[in-house]
């Protein structure tokens, strides 16, 4: 009985010895899947109309547990009918990460909107992390598919750091029953292409218009941006879920944009400059 007693006490010492990380497994933070219009000027050059693929996740081992050496983001699709190979990879999304870790597989329908009967449905996501635990999900019903035309007329108000940013929408009403159009907009880094900010994310809900006033404190006098324009369609006909976001349809396009220095901060320069130019001529005049 002692040996028994004993050896119980070796094995949960080892349990209790294990890491945190050695228990977690992944959470699904949220999923999507929908049609997505790319622009021929994408700046990430992915172009042309395509089925995109979404999945935000976490892990308390950290980002690493999602994508170091034996993590994977896979998905498979409900449609008899779907034209790539399953199970579809999620490659590691590193320029979002307002969610958490994204992965993002955008795959290119080649026969345009004729491929859109054999991508409908839902698909079951499921994430891995390294010590190949694993947590699934299925999506929402994607069964609203259409082109949304790409965004005209992006435009900002004025060259400053909080200007009003618009577009157009070409075609402002959905063709489909059940379907909304709503917008959305984010702010690129003009360098790294990371997303700093979207507007939907940052505020739960998507804008009813295509004006939208970029908040203080975000931009930089200076700092090249891209300004996205998001035209999007939303499912009226689903159950309103974080888990899985009723958007349908989307389509983009880019504005390059470099805000300049307000006036107030060029005259306090100039103060300073003339107070500086003061200063040395009168130290000059004493020599």
């Amino acid at each position: 009985m002692r040996k028994i007693i004993v050896l119980t006490g070796l094995v949960l010492g080892v349990v209790w010895c294990l890491p945190l990380s050695s228990y977690a497994t992944p959470t699904i933070v949220n999923d999507f899947a929908f049609i997505e219009n790319r622009p021929a000027d994408d700046i990430f050059g992915v172009t042309g109309l395509r089925l995109q693929l979404d999945v935000n996740a976490t892990d308390s081992g950290g980002s690493g547990a999602l994508t170091g050496p034996g993590a994977k983001t896979q998905a498979t699709s409900s449609n008899g009918s779907f034209p790539f190979a399953q199970p579809v990879t999620l490659p590691f999304n590193s320029f979002f990460g307002l969610f958490g870790v994204e992965f993002t597989s955008n795959l290119l329908l080649s026969g345009g909107v004729a491929d859109f009967s054999k991508v409908t449905g839902t698909y079951n996501f499921t994430v891995t992390n390294t010590s190949a635990q694993s947590t699934s999900d299925t999506s929402h019903n994607l069964d609203k598919p259409e082109l949304i035309p790409i965004p005209t007329g992006l435009h900002t108000s004025d060259l400053s750091t909080t200007p009003v940013f618009s577009f157009t929408d070409p075609n402002p009403t959905p063709g489909i029953a059940g379907l909304v159009r709503r917008y959305d907009f984010f702010v690129h880094d003009g360098i790294t292409r990371n997303v700093l900010f979207d507007f939907s994310t940052s505020s739960g809900f998507f804008s009813t218009t295509p004006s939208f006033l970029i908040p203080s404190g975000l931009l930089l006098p200076g700092h090249p941006y891209f300004l996205r324009a998001q035209s999007v369609d939303v499912d009226t006909t689903e159950t309103v879920s974080t888990l899985h976001p009723r958007l349908e349809n989307r389509a983009n396009e880019f504005l390059s944009f470099t805000p300049v220095p307000e006036p107030s901060s060029l005259l306090l320069l100039g103060s300073g400059l003339a107070a500086l130019a003061g200063i040395a001529w009168r130290q000059c005049r004493r020599k």
